[in-house]
């Protein structure tokens, strides 16, 4: 039986090298410090200011770096949420 632990934390920021990645900041903006992202998709999910009995849909990008993966949700083409799974 294999077992696989991971831990979540979930960040306001994500350091880049010298530059830093907020939540707020433009899909553009994720692109250009982080590049095209490993796996790309698309829900739809409750959002806050949005109704309960609305969904909205939301990307979900994935990035492999350094045996982490980071997780950054878009939704309405900006950060709305920035986690790094670590393996």
């Amino acid at each position: 039986m294999l077992l696989f632990c991971a831990a979540v934390h979930a960040e306001t920021s994500l350091r880049v090298g010298s530059k830093v990645l907020t939540l707020g900041d433009s899909a553009v903006r994720v692109q250009q410090l982080l590049g095209q992202p490993t796996v790309r998709a698309l829900s739809h999910a409750h959002v806050g200011g949005v109704p309960d009995n609305q969904l909205v849909s939301v990307e979900q990008w994935q990035y492999a770096q350094d045996g982490k993966t980071i997780l950054i949700t878009i939704h309405g083409g900006r950060v709305a949420n920035i986690e790094t799974l670590y393996e």
